[in-house]
């Protein structure tokens, strides 16, 4: 015979004799012994043989190993997708359902002698079939249980821990858990007293208001509730598209409703984002386009008049010009280049600020002074107005400089003719607050914010002179101080307010 069948029928005779002592052992512990002599003597035959083939059947394990050839691994893959406590039900069922067919072969001692084999054979089949499955059970669950932290695994995916977390997310927002909690109970208990109407009729009285009074209006909430939902769950789509437009309309405080506003809000977050990102490309391009005409136009000069001077033919007065405007376009580069990476490391933050006491208002009339002869020849008659006594900040004197000497050029270059410029300093609320206001002599744009993009002028046209960095530049020099830089235009009216803590 061939050894896999060998070993097939080695298992089932096993089973079979270990069933058989099972059930003796149990049927004798749980019924005892009978008063009758016939029923005594097949009592302790039957338990003698159970006890013997209980033995016999530890022998036959240890030496063969008949259990573990019974119970392949191959199958404990799929056992483990089994919830755990599905499983461990699973297993105590069995349990039962065994012992109740094992101690229930202690009635065939009340059996005439004509049907004890037949009792016998149909016994012995059912407890070999149920003690087959325990043992098989017990195996795989001995195997699952042993790995300790696949156990934990296991015990936070079982149904009762997924029915707990269910239950206290659906009572997150404990009036939703309680509103759902309710209608249960109250249609489990309408379910249960339309069943009992056909048992009493007089239960009847209280069903039919129950339904008019709270199951036709608890039916109209629900539908209610379900196409609210369903036109969240579409316009929820509509926004995933980009497709939406109007916004979900809301009735009431539920739930729902909050869950309404929020999408709501986040079309709009979505929307002013997408704008954001569109423009942010539009200026980027923009800087692009900025940063190659600036660098590009003193270069042509340069290059131009390099050429120029080439010429053996050239007089010394054209000379000497042509290479006076080589020197101021290569010094406008070098300053567009210093300013082009000291914008790109205030951007980044890899910079630092040499912090000491410094007064303010002599930084500021340094400043002025610095332009005073273009503020001479200049048609913009400036107005200061600064405190007699000196006002002292730890700042970094040489970038806060660098703001003011920004402020003022600007001034100088984008002021109408024949108008006044205000600078005021002063100290509020511990707060230094520097105010510069000019009339532009150019239409600004609406968008303040992008004044303070790289390259970006208040003169579109780029008629004038400088880098478009410098109040970018001028921003980041505030911002690292800690303090704030504000830009307010009403019509042709151009205002700057620097605010600096005193203690910065």
């Amino acid at each position: 015979m061939d050894t896999k069948w060998k070993s097939k029928i080695g298992i089932v005779t096993w089973l079979v004799i270990t069933a058989y002592g099972v059930s003796g052992v149990l049927s004798a512990w749980f019924h005892g012994v009978y008063d009758d002599r016939f029923q005594l003597v097949i009592f302790w035959i039957y338990t003698a043989g159970a006890i013997i083939a209980l033995i016999a059947s530890f022998i036959l394990e240890n030496r063969h190993k008949l259990l573990t050839k019974m119970v392949p691994e191959k199958w404990q893959e799929f056992y483990n997708r089994i919830p755990l406590d599905v499983a461990v039900l699973l297993f105590g069922v069995t349990i039962i359902v065994m012992m109740n067919f094992s101690v229930g072969a202690s009635h065939i001692y009340y059996l005439d002698e004509i049907f004890f084999i037949r009792a016998i054979i149909y016994q012995w089949l059912y407890t070999t079939i149920l003690l087959a499955l325990t043992l098989l059970q017990g195996v795989y669950f001995y195997r699952r249980v042993n790995d300790f932290s696949a156990f934990q695994e296991d015990w936070k995916n079982a149904l009762f821990m997924r029915l707990l977390q269910a239950l206290r997310d659906a009572f997150l927002n404990r009036k939703v858990g309680t509103q759902f909690f309710l209608a249960f109970v109250f249609v489990f208990f309408l379910g249960v007293g339309t069943g009992l109407v056909a048992v009493d009729g007089e239960i009847l009285a209280f069903v039919i208001p129950s339904y008019l009074f709270i199951g036709i209006p608890l039916f109209f909430m629900v539908v209610r509730r379900v196409g609210f939902f369903n036109r969240i769950v579409r316009h929820t789509n509509a926004v995933a598209e980009g497709s939406a437009e109007s916004d979900i309309k809301i009735k009431g405080k539920s739930a729902l409703a909050q869950l309404a506003t929020d999408i709501n809000k986040m079309k709009h977050g979505v929307r002013t984002s997408q704008q954001a990102q569109a423009k942010s490309e539009r200026l980027k391009t923009e800087l692009i386009t900025n940063v190659s005409h600036d660098l590009r136009t003193p270069l042509t000069s340069i290059m131009t008049y390099s050429d120029l001077l080439k010429k053996p033919d050239l007089t010394d007065d054209e000379r000497r010009s042509y290479i006076e405007i080589v020197d101021r376009k290569s010094k406008r580069l070098k300053v567009l280049i210093d300013d082009l990476f000291e914008a790109s490391k205030m951007a980044s933050g890899n910079i630092e600020l040499t912090k000491e006491k410094v007064d303010i208002v002599q930084l500021l009339q340094q400043s002025l002074a610095e332009y005073d002869e273009m503020i001479q020849e200049s048609t913009i008659q400036f107005r200061v107005s600064k405190p007699e006594e000196s006002i002292e900040a730890c700042v970094d004197g040489q970038k806060l400089w660098r703001v003011f000497d920004n402020l003022i050029g600007n001034i100088l270059k984008y002021s109408l003719p024949h108008t006044r410029a205000y600078i005021d300093i002063g100290v509020e609320n511990h707060e230094i607050k520097i105010t510069f206001k000019n009339i532009s002599e150019y239409e600004l744009s609406e968008d303040i914010d992008e004044l303070f993009e790289r390259f970006k002028r208040g003169d579109e046209s780029r008629h004038t002179d400088g880098s478009g960095l410098g109040l970018a530049i001028a921003k980041s020099i505030i911002d690292l101080h800690g303090g704030a830089l504000d830009i307010t235009v009403d019509g042709d009216l151009f205002k700057v307010q620097i605010t600096i803590d005193i203690q910065s």
